[in-house]
């Protein structure tokens, strides 16, 4: 991938419809000038920017400067605990290994939009996910599915239907369930896919 796929019209037409945008983590090694184009579009349109920590590496040295120079960007931030616990500790320098601290350690790293706070959503799977938000840190159980057959794509999963309803103009609250239904089907499922008829009311 190169940031000449941006380049091309029917390409970045998307990103100027696109109100709500998300980028993985895992762009910053394979396409740190695609990743960054995409975020700096964001800020100056106005337009809310989610990325997703990825992957412990990502957080951590030496990759993890780079995710450090996109944090300003950031609206919205989704990983796993493990990852968050890293880029506080490597990155911001927590010394706490309290998850509140390392949420509110992400959450309150300056951001270039500072009408919009920061939302921070970190998962344990199966077990919570916990939303920092600057209102304070709320934890969301899981519903623990019977079985569980693949794990993969089950946190991309809960981002999805958290910026979906984000689309809505939801509240957190209603944003942090519809990601939580998501990726509780999404347990459910091989591969990252869902059942032909959603059961969610929300």
């Amino acid at each position: 991938f190169t940031a000449d796929f941006l380049d091309e019209k029917e390409n970045w037409a998307v990103i100027e419809q696109a109100q709500i945008l998300c980028s993985e983590g895992f762009f910053l090694v394979s396409c740190r000038e695609a990743f960054m184009r995409v975020c700096e579009h964001a800020f100056k349109m106005g337009k809310i920017f989610s990325m997703t920590l990825s992957a412990k590496y990502i957080c951590d040295d030496p990759i993890g400067v780079r995710l450090l120079s996109a944090l300003p960007y950031a609206d919205v931030v989704f990983g796993y605990e493990d990852e968050a616990r890293v880029l506080a500790k490597t990155q911001l320098r927590v010394q706490s290994t309290s998850l509140h601290a390392v949420l509110e350690a992400i959450r309150d790293t300056p951001k270039w939009n500072r009408d919009r706070p920061r939302v921070v959503v970190v998962t344990k799977i199966p077990e919570r996910t916990t939303v920092a938000t600057v209102d304070g840190i709320k934890e969301y159980k899981w519903k623990k599915p019977s079985k569980i057959i693949d794990t993969h794509g089950c946190g991309d999963a809960l981002a999805g239907g958290f910026l979906a309803y984000l689309a809505l103009g939801k509240n957190v609250d209603q944003c942090a369930n519809a990601g939580l239904y998501c990726a509780y089907e999404n347990l459910q499922q091989l591969g990252c896919q869902f059942p032909a008829k959603p059961s969610y009311n929300g």
